[in-house]
């Protein structure tokens, strides 16, 4: 694994890092991913911090979503503008979080 997929899989991104059009659709898949949870009837085990768009929140969404097994892995790559091969990166820092933090589905 090339070391800049590597950073770009664990790389924080800032609303002022990002390009307005690429911020449009960010905001816009972060109220499509709120939505898929909503129609889950699970927001209410989302902290209430993660409800306001930021790029980390819709991360963290994403995540709540894929692990739920409301999205599938292809989605939620789609919903963070990932390029393929950041996905798996992206997916083991999931588990690595998921071990230390736990989730909010337990």
């Amino acid at each position: 694994m090339s070391q800049t997929v590597q950073a770009l899989a664990s790389t924080q991104i800032t609303p002022e890092q990002l390009g307005s059009d690429q911020e449009a659709k960010l905001r816009e898949n972060f109220a499509v991913v709120k939505q898929i949870i909503t129609e889950q009837e699970m927001l209410e085990r989302v902290p209430a911090a993660y409800l306001e768009f930021s790029p980390e929140h819709l991360e963290g969404l994403v995540k709540f979503a894929y692990f739920g097994g409301f999205i599938q892995l292809g989605e939620a790559r789609q919903l963070l503008l990932l390029p393929k091969e950041a996905m798996k990166p992206k997916l083991r820092q999931w588990y690595a979080e998921i071990r230390e933090q736990g989730c909010w589905l337990c």
